[in-house]
């Protein structure tokens, strides 16, 4: 794995990580002052396009379609976690050129 790939799954990694701590922070605190609960769900999904774009920019330094993995991640956290799975255990392409970093 070059240093850019490495930056991009572990940034996507943060931001998945990021959507999830926003969540489980933002549901009590709005909670107790009586707001509504959606806010959470914009504000998680929000940081998880941040994901999203690194897993679409990790898979395209696989040899793998972009649009094809960021696109699904861009749905929402469990399925940018399910992209993240996939793209480690795929890895990159047989015969894909990695680019010099």
């Amino acid at each position: 794995m070059t240093s850019t790939s490495v930056r991009h799954s572990r940034l996507a990694l943060v931001f998945l990580i990021a959507a999830i701590v926003a969540a489980l922070i933002a549901m009590p605190l709005l909670r107790a002052v009586g707001f509504v609960q959606w806010p959470v769900f914009v504000i998680a999904w929000l940081i998880n396009l941040g994901a999203a774009w690194h897993l679409g920019a990790w898979a395209k330094l696989q040899g793998r379609s972009a649009w094809a993995f960021g696109l699904p991640a861009a749905l929402g956290t469990v399925a940018s976690i399910v992209v993240y799975v996939l793209l480690a255990l795929l890895g990159p392409k047989a015969g894909s050129q990695s680019p010099a970093a």
